[in-house]
């Protein structure tokens, strides 16, 4: 093998050097154990050369070391396959045995329906017939397969186009949500004014929230204190329900007021507002589940969950299991659980229809008289000093 190197001038010494340290990536990522990479490059090398006949026999080093020397030779599909011969193992290559059956398969096959047409032939005109058509046969095969690998790469290549193209719309779209995106966030609060808030501040985004909330306690609260043909009782509620909750915001504005000091109110006044709107906020949160409960409660004592309550304990009182003892512990105990979830079960179906009812009819009323916007009342809440007394202001 040294005179064969010699024999190389310098591009093709760096040709072939290129070619091996390939090819030993390659083996190395096929073999089980790491290491043996090169001891099977140098066994194919040696059995090449033999085959060949000997330096001597080489003509032409470098083509020779390129295309047969250091060239694996599949004699199947397997990639671990060289001349029959796993790479891995050593052993003889099982697919080459499939390959070799088929292949013997299929002569038999041919030579068989040539002797079915074509029964007189003799034995030489008989083999070259069916080599013939065996070589017609891979051809067309070999087309075919052809065909399919050209239409895997046009598939290839129109998802390759289609994969492009989505992530140019994609960019598209991820610059345009960027802008708009921009564009919002520069827009000032709708409610008090401030500048690049997005459209809405943080604080008036909590104010907003606070509100929603309270008109919902007051809904919950006209559900079963008044009666919601009547508006002006069903109003007198909620103003009953405001007011307490203001009550509760401005305690906690004050708490909050007393502790902390002056400075701290000063330093960042837009985010001291946002921490009284959140307080607010958490306040009427933390009042509403009690309107719910007080809601249920009340609902639950009405006739409608009375008859349902007697109608389930009267239906569990008569099950077949309690019918020969329908008043004894077990029987009533069960009748009792069963009364107490229809009851339940009555009083959260009451409440959702009548806010339901209440919702459509805020919804179907003008608004007469709407609050000033936050943008013209800022003014006189700046002016007001930041005492327990003024500091519902901040919640308003």
């Amino acid at each position: 093998m040294a005179w064969l190197w010699k024999r190389l001038s310098g591009w093709q010494q760096d040709q072939v050097e290129a070619a091996a340290k390939t090819e030993l990536a390659r083996l190395e990522g096929l073999l089980t154990l790491p290491g043996g990479a090169p001891r099977l490059l140098a066994d194919r090398l040696t059995d090449r050369l033999a085959e060949t006949g000997g330096e001597a026999m080489v003509t032409g080093p470098y083509g020779w070391l390129i295309r047969r020397g250091l060239a694996q030779r599949h004699s199947c599909t397997d990639q671990r396959c060289n001349d029959g011969t796993r790479l891995d193992t050593g052993s003889e290559c099982e697919n080459c045995g499939t390959v070799v059956h088929i292949r013997r398969a299929r002569r038999a096959k041919t030579a068989a329906q040539l002797d079915r047409e074509l029964p007189g032939l003799s034995d030489e005109e008989r083999r070259r017939v069916v080599e013939e058509r065996l070589r017609e046969q891979a051809a067309r095969e070999a087309e075919v397969s052809a065909a399919r690998r050209e239409e895997a790469h046009v598939q290839q290549a129109r998802r390759d186009e289609a994969r492009a193209a989505g992530q140019k719309r994609a960019e598209r779209e991820r610059a345009a949500a960027a802008a708009a995106d921009a564009v919002r966030q520069a827009q000032a609060c709708e409610d008090c004014g401030q500048q690049q808030a997005a459209g809405l501040c943080e604080a008036c985004g909590y104010r907003r929230r606070t509100e929603a909330l309270i008109v919902e306690a007051g809904m919950v609260a006209a559900t079963w204190s008044a009666d919601l043909a009547d508006q002006d009782a069903v109003a007198a509620v909620a103003a009953d329900v405001r007011a307490a909750l203001e009550r509760e915001v401005a305690a906690m504005h004050a708490r909050y007021l007393s502790a902390t000091d002056q400075a701290a109110q000063n330093e960042d006044p837009t985010g001291f507002a946002a921490a009284l709107a959140y307080g607010a906020l958490q306040t009427v949160e933390e009042a509403l589940p009690e309107f719910r409960r007080s809601a249920l409660n009340r609902l639950g004592r009405t006739e409608e969950a009375d008859a349902e309550a007697r109608g389930a304990y009267k239906t569990e009182q008569n099950r077949r299991w309690f019918q020969h003892n329908p008043n004894g512990a077990d029987a009533v105990a069960a009748a009792t659980k069963a009364a107490d979830r229809a009851r339940e079960r009555t009083a959260r179906h009451l409440l959702a229809v009548r806010l339901e009812v209440l919702r459509e009819l805020a919804a179907a009323q003008p608004r007469k008289n709407p609050d000033a916007p936050w943008s013209s009342r800022l003014p006189e809440i700046a002016a007001r000093p930041l005492d327990g007394i003024a500091s519902g202001a901040v919640f308003a």
